[in-house]
């Protein structure tokens, strides 16, 4: 008989139990199990089906489910739930599942798994509300805003056979942004992508601290103001309601603006604790919150600390609400505004043909629009990451250009020529822009990691890393192409276990995260998942080779080009 063999992967888990089985079978089994089973045909398997889950095995009250992906598993377990909650309104008897989801390393046997990824899926579920959904931390960090869901952090938990506490967090299912037309339209006539920063109350009561309060608002309007594609309400217009009572809607209509930012500050001793929320202003609902608690050395300090994480964190935040509002209406209805902030969506996605049509009809409406130009580039480098062809590259440097052509103070458009330019080779020049891009806009994520990415093809591969650590300080959750750049760095400095973890965590493996991954796996000695990678890389990309690898993917010093050229070839690549 021959062996199975044991492999390991990367899987986000889905653990889901029914509620009260025995006590359901000790009253009725013969309408238990019919129900069930017209709940497992009809909502649950459909729903895993329809975002690529495999089912492992069912238990009965329970199952067990895989997806490649960790959006699919929660975005298909807040399905069911809400499946389920429509049906339990009238179908007796009631049925209610407990969902828990882990993303992990678990080992395949066969058609099973196991491991410590399924262990602590299995632990959560256990623990999750009837009816919800609850994950782990990784779940939560690796999902960040790509669904409209909230999460509520429940704090660490001591789980059964789990040596480390782990954090939890609840799927908040009710609390998805709003979908009707009525809501989608409800903004009227305001500028779009309009914001207005009140001032910040002063929760502490010490009518001493209200400079930092007044301070931090200041500040989080200034930075905003930096970022070209959002129109932010002067401070003599948005802190003269300061004191007056008013609620954010009232205040919203008397602006004009689509989106409130609103917070507030509390000093306690040597902590300070300030709350920043943003709230879209027709609904009233908010759309993301966060605290940030800080020990006082140097207030000023903290002040600027404090601010650089909130605006990074808040500008992603409001761009996605913008694009989530624009992507309820036809193509033809949106503005070049709209059009952009749609594109920049599926650019996060990694998306190109999807966000191509909005870049054009963006450019349609306003051919001198500099921030179209720019997203222009942007989805041209998308396309460059998946195909590699020089032309697209040109593309991308030539959207950029004529980004910054018509806009020199276009932060975007000279961190996108820089990225052009790195991959050129045309590194002094790439430096130059990417400086450039940091002067105009210092909370431009974006030209941050590029920086990295520079510093990583010169070969200073701690100070690419150091940033990257500082960009994820600012934004814990950030898009997921950033652990690419953290795993390139940690992979040249031979921490290829943590490289391997980052790459993992990239949403979309274009082929060279295949190629890097082979890398670390061959200087492990695990030559056959080496080898599947470099297969995995060379179905995307047939004529790769050693030679051709670091002209795409190119290093400024001949020893790192000759380690990844060892690397791959230990991998099992062609000459």
């Amino acid at each position: 008989m021959a062996e199975q063999q044991t492999t390991r992967r990367l899987s986000a888990i889905l653990a889901a139990d029914v509620v009260g089985y025995s006590s359901m079978m000790g009253i009725d089994e013969a309408g238990t199990l019919a129900a069930l089973r017209e709940v497992w045909q009809q909502t649950f398997n459909p729903a895993v089906t329809a975002r690529h889950g495999r089912i492992v095995k069912m238990m009965g009250d329970g199952a067990l489910v895989e997806f490649p992906s960790v959006v699919s598993a929660v975005e298909c377990a807040a399905a069911i739930q809400r499946a389920m909650g429509e049906r339990n309104l009238a179908a007796t008897p009631p049925i209610q599942f407990r969902i828990g989801i882990n993303l992990g390393d678990v080992i395949v046997e066969g058609d099973d798994i196991f491991g410590d990824g399924v262990n602590i899926a299995a632990r959560i579920e256990a623990i999750a509300k009837p009816g919800g959904v609850s994950v782990s931390a990784t779940v939560r960090e690796n999902v960040g805003n790509k669904l409209e869901l909230a999460f509520d952090d429940t704090g660490e938990h001591s789980l059964k056979n789990i040596e480390q506490p782990i954090r939890v967090y609840n799927v908040v299912l009710d609390a998805a942004l709003p979908k009707t037309a009525a809501m989608a339209h409800g903004s009227g006539t305001r500028t779009k992508g309009s914001v207005a920063v009140l001032p910040f109350s002063n929760m502490g009561g010490d009518p001493e601290q209200d400079y930092f309060a007044e301070g931090i608002a200041e500040d989080i309007l200034t930075e905003l103001s930096r970022f070209r594609n959002l129109f932010v309400i002067a401070r003599n217009s948005s802190f003269s309601f300061k004191g007056k009572g008013l609620g954010t809607q009232e205040i919203a209509k008397a602006l004009n603006v689509e989106y409130i930012v609103a917070g507030g500050v509390r000093r306690i001793g040597k902590r300070v604790r300030v709350a920043a929320q943003l709230i879209h202003s027709t609904t009233g609902q908010e759309l993301w919150a966060e605290r940030y608690d800080r020990e006082v050395e140097d207030i000023f300090v903290v002040q600027d600390e404090v601010v650089r994480t909130i605006v990074v964190t808040l500008e992603s935040r409001l761009q996605l609400a913008i694009a989530n509002d624009a992507s309820k209406r036809d193509l033809p209805s949106l503005a070049a505004y709209e059009c952009v902030q749609l594109a920049k969506k599926y650019v996060a996605q990694h998306d190109a043909p999807r966000a191509m049509p909005f870049v054009e009809r963006a450019l349609q409406l306003d051919a001198e629009y500099a921030v179209a130009h720019a997203m222009r580039a942007a989805t041209f480098y998308v396309q460059y990451l998946g195909t590699a062809r020089a032309d697209t590259l040109d593309e991308m440097a030539a959207a950029a250009r004529t980004a910054i052509g018509l806009d020199d103070g276009d932060s975007s458009g000279h961190a996108l020529l820089g990225m052009a330019l790195i991959l050129k080779r045309q590194y002094e020049l790439a430096a130059s822009h990417l400086e450039r891009a940091i002067s105009l806009n210092p909370a431009n994520a974006t030209a941050m990691a590029y920086q990295a990415e520079l510093f990583l093809r010169n070969g200073d591969f701690a100070t690419a890393l150091k940033t990257m650590d500082e960009l994820l300080q600012r934004d814990p959750i950030p898009a997921t192409w950033h652990w690419e750049i953290r795993g390139m760095a940690l992979l040249m400095l031979r921490r290829y276990h943590e490289a391997i973890l980052a790459f993992s965590r990239q949403a979309h493996p274009f082929w060279y995260i295949h190629g890097y991954l082979a890398m670390c796996q061959a200087r492990l000695g695990h030559l056959g998942e080496a080898k599947a990678e470099i297969e995995k890389l060379l179905s995307e990309m047939p004529e790769m080779t050693i030679g051709r690898y670091p002209e795409i993917e190119p290093f400024r010093k001949q020893e790192d080009r000759d380690f990844m050229a060892e690397s791959l070839r230990l991998a099992g690549l062609p000459e």
